[in-house]
């Protein structure tokens, strides 16, 4: 029987008389890569919210199972432009040493972490905003792993990176997931890349929906097709 991470069950919030989200309920099995898609106003950001504590007032339960260890990566810009002078050293030391109780973080543990994301340790004394948009999101990663995360939120991970570097970031998240057994909850608009790599789909837009193709979601039709192995 798989072990359920998270667990919503008819969630709902209302922003004055307007729903954002109505009767959300779903499940996320640990260890799987599951994607959260779902038009502009949909209540992703909401939801991310609740899921990670943010926001505690809504209707309906959620739950995360109490061994688990939650990391959010949040949306990277396709420029850096508050120009901080700031190296992709100093970038991982932040916050990560407040979460792990230490004063600093041993430049050996930020080695391994940038080795999991493929970069080299050179990169450590570059400076942040020099760095494409792919280095940046491999970076982002590289910090949320070092506090040895069991969940690994993503929100729309590669909408700062260029069509040539998405396909390898897309494996290193795959192979997160897989390998190091992390559950993966991917919020991204890149429905046709992400098919093939999600063990499940989940389509939001107030409501989870059921019975539809995730590219006729997004695209405004809900109608059912055939073939498709997703839970969407």
């Amino acid at each position: 029987m798989n072990k359920k991470a998270i667990t919503a069950q008819n969630i709902s919030k209302k922003l004055g008389d307007r729903f954002i989200l109505s009767e959300v309920s779903f499940s996320i099995k640990k260890g799987s890569l599951v994607a959260l898609i779902g038009p502009n106003g949909a209540g992703k950001s909401t939801l991310v919210k609740i899921l990670l504590g943010l926001d505690k007032k809504y209707e309906g339960s959620f739950s995360i199972d109490q061994n688990e260890t939650i990391a959010y990566i949040s949306q990277q810009e396709s420029h850096d432009r508050f120009a901080l002078p700031i190296s992709v050293e100093e970038y991982l030391q932040v916050g990560v040493a407040t979460q792990l109780r230490k004063r600093k973080i041993k430049k050996e543990d930020m080695i391994a972490s940038l080795k999991h994301v493929e970069l080299p340790s050179k990169i450590l004394s570059q400076s942040f905003g020099t760095l494409s948009g792919g280095e940046r999101q491999r970076v982002a990663i590289a910090r949320a792993l070092m506090i040895e995360p069991t969940i690994l939120v993503l929100d729309e991970p590669l909408a700062a990176v260029d069509f040539g570097a998405r396909d390898g970031l897309y494996k290193l998240i795959r192979h997160l997931q897989q390998d190091h057994s992390i559950t993966t909850l991917l919020i991204s608009h890149d429905v046709q890349s992400i098919i093939p790599i999600s063990d499940e789909i989940l389509c939001l837009n107030q409501t989870i929906h059921g019975g539809c193709h995730p590219l006729a979601f997004i695209a405004g039709k809900y109608e059912s097709h055939q073939g498709v192995h997703h839970h969407c």
